[in-house]
């Protein structure tokens, strides 16, 4: 067994016959340069810069050396200006003081009227929330609407009805 001739592994075939190691095609040497298949480049070309894959393209390298001009937005007036900022002069001054006591007690008005439209909105908001899920729990044969009218709700309202307070056990 030992003498099998026509056994070869795969390294004594890969030094048999060169092959491609991109596109795994057989080579016509084992120092070809170019593979006739795909095209690769097989000899480690150091020597050659191709700009973009192994250099930097000197027109990028140009581009980003020139000045930019830069846009003046209302952004710009907080970055890269390092100048101290002046103080307010005379005439500025109103403008950055403390409003008045009546608008600051009229902004705080407002402040709270906003606050309690928002708490009544989540209050209506929970209160259907709650009215649906009891709805869906209750079915409607077991509970009739013209009894749910005209019940009264509480012994008070019982009371208010017929002007007599209920018997209490």
């Amino acid at each position: 067994m030992a003498d099998d001739a026509g056994f070869a592994t795969p390294a004594e075939e890969r030094d048999a016959v060169p092959i491609c190691p991109w596109c795994s095609a057989a080579l016509p040497a084992a120092d070809a340069a170019v593979c006739p298949s795909c095209d690769a480049r097989l000899v480690d070309a150091s020597s050659d810069d191709i700009p973009g894959v192994t250099a930097v393209d000197p027109a990028l390298l140009a581009a980003a050396a020139a000045p930019h001009k830069v846009k003046r937005t209302f952004g710009s007036l907080f970055v890269g200006n390092d100048d101290e900022i002046p103080p307010p002069s005379e005439a500025e001054m109103p403008a950055l003081a403390r409003p008045d006591a009546d608008v600051r007690r009229e902004i705080l008005r407002l402040e709270m009227d906003a606050r309690l439209a928002s708490l009544k909105a989540e209050v209506a908001s929970r209160n259907a929330e709650g009215a649906a899920a009891i709805a869906s729990l209750v079915p409607p044969e077991t509970a009739p609407e013209t009894e749910l009218e005209t019940a009264p709700e509480t012994e008070l309202e019982t009371e208010l009805e017929t002007g007599e307070r209920p018997a209490r056990d």
